[in-house]
């Protein structure tokens, strides 16, 4: 019989949080033909763990850090499933979520892909899974502190579901032949704005994109080190191809030169925010300083064939 999901599921370094986020899946699949799919891409113990825990789980062999995009190419070249769910392995379902996505889909069926809202363990919400689609004068707003003035995104108050331009790539759900008719994620994006791609090119098919805020999904986001450096720059090169794929040069160039300023922006208010939080004052430096002293760096995005080492 065909599952009516396939779960992907692509860890790295995630063998503290694989455990919980499964036995979550258990819980939220219950009464759903599925299966489960994952592969690791950080050859740290987890996938010898999950076969022996979680023998209902199919493990892929390790072919190296594959990044976020390429990982779930794999899984769903194996998947088999009418829908495919990519789930971050440091989500954790508390209840029947999954069920009800797939419900949401079957009741919204002009969409390509849907999605819930991802929250932190804290309680307070994940920021990325209420992104706006990159444009430039979104850019722009966003580097002087005024992006709420022009954001598309799921509302932070949101209680209805809605059409969205971006859903989280850490829950999200796309049906098979959407994702085949694609080729999946575009795999020069090796880590971050791979989803955003996604759900431009969803659209650009003529699908609509849903997400239902009343489906909530434990995302422990904060796992690393938010002020990271190089975390931050992964962050902008994803950006940064993005804007290379979908504008012009001009356009493009613009975009990443509005990112620099913002980077340059934040790091040169720190001693006023100093006043007020040093902590943060001195992480901002310590995250924004090096995306200016070294911005080609991220400048010029993700070429084919870069990996992550």
């Amino acid at each position: 019989m065909i599952p009516q999901v396939s779960i992907l599921i692509v860890g790295f370094r995630s063998r503290a949080y694989i455990a919980p986020c499964l036995e979550g899946v258990r819980r939220a699949t219950s009464g759903t033909n599925h299966e489960v799919l994952f592969v690791d891409c950080s050859d740290d113990g987890s996938a010898g763990f999950v076969e022996e825990r979680f023998p209902e789980t199919r493990v892929l062999p390790f072919q190296g850090n594959l990044g976020f995009a390429r990982g779930n190419n794999l899984l769903a070249s194996h998947a088999r499933g009418e829908f495919l769910l990519l789930l971050n392995p440091d989500t954790v379902p508390t209840a029947d979520e999954i069920t009800r996505l797939l419900e949401f889909a079957r009741a919204q069926p002009r969409a390509g892909a849907w999605g819930g809202r991802c929250i932190l363990p804290s309680g307070a919400p994940d920021h990325g899974s209420h992104q706006p689609l990159p444009t430039i004068p979104r850019l722009a707003l966003m580097a002087v502190g005024l992006g709420r003035l022009r954001n598309d995104a799921l509302p932070l108050d949101a209680r209805k579901p809605q059409r969205v331009p971006v859903i989280s790539g850490a829950f999200l759900l796309v049906r098979a032949e959407t994702w085949r008719t694609l080729g999946g994620f575009d795999d020069r994006f090796v880590l971050y704005s791979e989803e955003v791609d996604l759900c431009r090119r969803i659209a650009d098919l003529g699908f609509e994109l849903w997400a239902d805020p009343r489906i909530a999904m434990v995302h422990d986001a904060g796992s690393g080190d938010p002020y990271s450096p190089y975390r931050r720059t992964l962050v902008l090169k994803g950006v940064a191809t993005y804007l290379r794929k979908h504008h012009g040069p001009m356009l493009a160039n613009l975009g990443c030169a509005i990112l620099a300023f913002e980077e340059l922006l934040r790091a040169a208010c720190s001693p006023l925010i100093a006043l007020r939080n040093p902590d943060h004052a001195r992480n901002l430096r310590r995250r924004c300083w090096p995306q200016v002293r070294n911005w080609r760096a991220w400048w010029a995005g993700w070429k084919p064939g870069d990996t992550l080492g």
